[in-house]
């Protein structure tokens, strides 16, 4: 029992460790509290002193987490006609991208996965679209086994770091030369909607540092319970064994309305709340992962599958912001929102020096975020 404890005390205590790890040395900064904390979880994972006859516990966790950080995560998400201002083209181009893109890689590469094929096509999409709180999210929905799930997690940041570098370097000059004649009318009015995604990485939980911010963190548990209760009646209209995608699909809308309503609006806390659990999540589930069960054939495909999409979908992209006359920079913003989620929107806008898109971009990203289980589980029904 008490190893049971201190094991729990370690995944949720390891996130701080790493976050101010991160803050405190470059190096670690650059590979990302994520990949950090499944390294550390899959090396914990594999010591079998330390998880013996612990499985069980971990997948209370890691069940219960999933609900919980969906809804914190969305109520950041207002979605309203001001936001779409400026953003529509762009967000077209970037979903229609990666939509083919997920279908012509699956022809490819997916089909010859087997029958785990269609639920990587679906995390892939959820991924690609929104981030790891939606490929979670789906995990949870089709149950995907946790070697697969941290495996094409672990591709996606390693891919995901290749296609960052090559915006940096020469991405950006490449596509501003090509795109040079489109013209997008852009709006910053979103700027306030989002002020706690842009400023997520200047140590927002000092706020739990103070009584008001506890008393925010219990509005934002009661704005979940009452959300998880919802989706949790709705399940009752379906069969049993819908209980988990309409769960996880009725949390994500319920918490889409909920974004919309003024007292939830005030929860500026609940983004990075959330996040933490996914920090959490990260590291529990990447304990759950037996390496001496990994598929390498199965691996290989998924990463070609992944990098096939990532770098396609880019492409496609171009083009389609070619034909539709979106501006450059906001074409790579939008790429970036959605392939490697809002937080690194601020990055590429400094690198272009266009403090224009910043607030756009972070509202196609957040939209993506909110889009990204739909289409995932949309997905995976029409290729099993």
């Amino acid at each position: 029992m008490i190893s049971k404890i201190l094991l729990v005390l370690f995944f949720c205590i390891s996130p701080a460790v790493v976050l101010w790890l991160c803050k405190k040395v470059p190096f670690f900064g650059k590979i990302g509290p994520i990949l950090i904390l499944y390294i550390l979880g899959v090396v914990i994972g594999n010591l079998p002193w330390i998880n013996e006859g612990s499985y069980e516990l971990k997948d209370t966790i890691t069940t219960i987490l999933i609900p919980l950080a969906l809804p914190m995560m969305l109520f950041a998400c207002a979605i309203t006609r001001e936001s779409l201002k400026g953003v529509f083209r762009s967000l077209i181009a970037g979903l229609v991208s990666i939509i083919v893109s997920i279908f012509l890689g699956y022809w490819l590469f997916g089909r010859h996965i087997g029958p785990q094929g269609p639920k990587i096509a679906a995390l892939i999409t959820g991924c690609e679209t929104g981030g790891t709180i939606n490929m979670a999210s789906i995990q949870a929905m089709l149950g995907v086994s946790e070697e697969t799930f941290v495996l094409l997690n672990s591709y996606d940041m390693i891919v995901c770091f290749l296609y960052f570098i090559f915006l940096l370097s020469i991405g950006i000059r490449i596509f501003r030369k090509f795109l040079k004649n489109s013209k997008t009318t852009l709006t910053e009015s979103q700027a306030e909607v989002n002020e706690q995604i842009i400023e997520s990485h200047k140590n927002p939980y000092s706020v739990l540092k103070t009584a008001k911010g506890w008393g925010q963190v219990w509005r934002i548990l009661l704005a979940v319970a009452i959300c998880c209760g919802l989706a949790f009646g709705l399940t009752k209209l379906f069969p049993k064994g819908w209980f988990m995608p309409i769960f996880i699909l009725g949390i994500s809308t319920f918490a889409l309305i909920a974004a919309n309503l003024k007292p939830v609006k005030k929860l500026t806390f609940s983004y990075d709340l959330g996040l933490y659990l996914i920090y959490i999540f990260s590291i529990t589930i990447a304990s759950m992962a037996d390496v001496t069960k990994l598929n390498i054939r199965e691996g290989l495909y998924a990463f070609l599958f992944l990098f096939f999409v990532i770098f396609v979908s880019l492409l496609l992209q171009v083009i389609l912001s070619k034909l539709l006359k979106v501006d450059p920079d906001m074409m790579i913003a939008t790429s970036v929102a959605l392939i490697n989620s809002p937080p690194f929107v601020p990055i590429v806008v400094s690198a272009m020096n266009n403090k224009k898109v910043l607030v756009p971009g972070i509202t196609v990203g957040i939209i993506g975020f909110a889009l990204g289980n739909y289409l995932g589980f949309f997905i995976y029904n029409l290729l099993i």
